[in-house]
């Protein structure tokens, strides 16, 4: 079940990653400005999934998971694949609407079925395995993007990632899940009221406040990354490309793994130990980003750029296995779903269009990627406080 819900991972991360590194050759065909192209990679994909999570999240509670995640994976394929065929801002915008709506099946469905097919004490690995398959799949949507585009134009590339997911479809499939009522007879909850209670958590809000400042940083970071190898350090597309998606693939499958692996440890310690890790973490890749805007060394910068992955990828797999111990297993979906919202809706949507707009509006890219280690620092502050509020149980 692990090894199938992380191949789909890559796939959905690839899908998500390859936008960045084909702005170039977009912005070139079809004139769009850097706000428009922050839009485009934020906004576009992230208002629809956090809203269209909800839905996937009370369907992860009440059906079988495996259907949930068949459903998405087809949708935000076709989806993929219909970028390809956009001719301005408006069509491009309802490609990567629909693909961000498929995507939002995902992760309700997979965290559910991690945290009950996974004891506690090794939970935090499994995800962080979970985890790796974004940097992987980041990895491959920028590195291999890059270069297919390049080769046989922009379009191409979607037409091709979005052909590869629904080659797992028969994979995804053949994992067997029994109805949730095998698992749990007692009656369903009124969705209204679980949401309103967990909305009112103060400990799950701390938590994903934390996460939502984190994922604004890191994806407005890694999303302008290509665009500022490309048009500061004068590099070739492809090479951007390698560069980013290598960084991406080596220090988040590195950060992935230690955030899952040492959140357990962290956790045996003490209560919510595992916050301690994600505070610093966000704490580390404050200076490893800041090297890779300020340094004149291609060597320092190259280290710094696969550090920095490390860093910033470690800080997720420790939320994730926090709030499977706040939150029961048959709210988890639902809770899944509310941490769509912060994380992926907000945080990924604003980072983008934040340094987009900050860049249009100073006419410097640095200045915008700039604010990204200020939120960095934000992130681990936030996540030291989510730590103390969980401890008090408040």
């Amino acid at each position: 079940m692990l090894a199938v819900i992380t191949a789909v991972n890559a796939v959905n991360w690839a899908d998500r990653q390859v936008v960045p590194i084909l702005f170039p050759a977009i912005r070139g065909e079809i004139a769009l400005s850097d706000t428009q192209l922050g839009i485009i990679g934020g906004l576009a994909f992230s208002l629809v999934y956090a809203v269209s999570s909800f839905a996937f999240g009370y369907a992860a509670d009440r059906t079988i998971r495996r259907n949930v995640v068949v459903f998405g994976l087809v949708v935000w394929s076709i989806a993929t694949a219909a970028s390809g065929l956009a001719t301005g801002f408006r069509s491009l915008f309802a490609a990567r609407f629909f693909t961000g709506a498929g995507e939002a099946s995902l992760y309700p469905a997979t965290m559910s079925l991690i945290a009950e097919r996974f004891p506690v004490a090794g939970r935090g690995r499994a995800m962080g395995i979970f985890g790796a398959a974004a940097a992987v799949g980041g990895g491959i949507g920028v590195g291999l993007g890059g270069r297919l585009a390049e080769a046989f134009g922009w379009r191409n590339v979607f037409f091709a990632y979005g052909a590869a997911g629904l080659l797992l479809v028969p994979l995804l499939l053949s994992v067997p899940e029994a109805r949730r009522e095998a698992h749990d007879d007692r009656p369903a909850e009124p969705p209204g009221r679980v949401l309103g209670e967990l909305f009112r958590d103060r400990r799950l809000l701390m938590v994903w406040t934390s996460g939502l400042v984190m994922m604004a940083a890191a994806f407005g970071y890694v999303s302008w990354l290509p665009s500022y190898f490309v048009r500061v350090r004068d590099f070739e597309v492809p090479e951007a490309g390698y560069l980013v998606g290598i960084a991406a693939m080596i220090g988040g499958v590195a950060g992935s793994m230690l955030g899952g692996t040492f959140a357990d440890r962290f956790r045996r310690r003490r209560l919510a130990g595992e916050l301690t890790l994600s505070a610093l973490a966000a704490g580390l890749s404050m200076p490893l980003v800041a090297v890779v805007l300020a340094s004149t060394s291609t060597p320092v910068l190259v280290l710094a750029g696969v550090l920095g992955p490390v860093a910033i990828f470690a800080f997720f797999p420790p939320l994730q296995t926090v709030l499977t111990e706040i939150v029961p297993q048959r709210r988890l979906g639902l809770a899944y779903a509310i941490n769509i919202l912060f994380v992926a809706g907000i945080g990924q949507g604003l980072g983008p269009v934040v340094v987009g707009h900050i860049s249009d509006a100073t006419g410097s890219l640095v200045t915008g990627l700039a604010v990204t280690v200020a939120g960095m620092g934000a992130a681990s502050v936030l996540a030291l406080a989510a730590g103390r509020v969980v401890r008090r149980g408040i």
